[in-house]
């Protein structure tokens, strides 16, 4: 079934719909994934590239990794789990060695704003056995997200911030639309 329900994240849209009465037990063996969107403006092609200190790139890593924290995927040694994280996206998004950001700019094509279009930001939860078990005990949200991104969900700021490295918006957006 596909439906909208208006929540912050993947994970509150289970809490939300066992409010609305759903049976947990029938609700977890159904569920395949909830998909979570906003939408963000993208950089018009006027965009400004720039290549980001020591200092703004530790902040982003930061940031991206807040919501790591919590799991599996990020253990005590954080300094290994940051280098793996910054060799990822080297090989992903570097240029010439470096990463490469981009900011708004303005032309006449985008009316002086820097920004033409939106882009789509998606936090896909696959329904797991550790998720539908957690559902059917009726498990807080923060354990559901735990348990979601310890199983690969990228959440919509980390999948914004991706995006932020392929050129297609900025921080500024992306702060903007993923609510905390």
């Amino acid at each position: 079934m596909f439906s909208t329900l208006h929540t912050n994240s993947a994970p509150e849209s289970v809490t939300r719909l066992l409010d609305m009465g759903m049976d947990p037990f029938n609700f977890a063996d159904a569920l395949l994934g909830i998909l979570a969107q906003r939408l963000a403006k993208r950089l018009c092609d006027c965009k400004e590239s720039y290549f980001p200190d020591q200092a703004e790139i530790r902040s982003f890593m930061a940031e991206y990794a807040q919501d790591l924290q919590h799991t599996a995927l990020w253990k005590i040694d954080r300094g290994g789990e940051e280098q793996k994280l910054f060799e990822s996206w080297m090989d992903l998004y570097g240029h010439d060695g470096r990463l490469q950001f981009y900011r708004h700019v303005g032309c006449d094509k985008c009316n002086k704003t820097g920004y033409k279009g939106r882009v789509g930001l998606h936090e896909l939860m696959i329904a797991d056995d550790e998720l539908k078990k957690l559902i059917r005990e009726r498990a807080r949200v923060a354990e559901l997200f735990v348990s979601a991104v310890g199983s690969g969900m990228r959440t919509l700021k980390m999948d914004g911030m991706e995006k932020v490295m392929m050129g297609l918006t900025d921080m500024k957006q992306v702060r903007s639309v993923c609510i905390k």
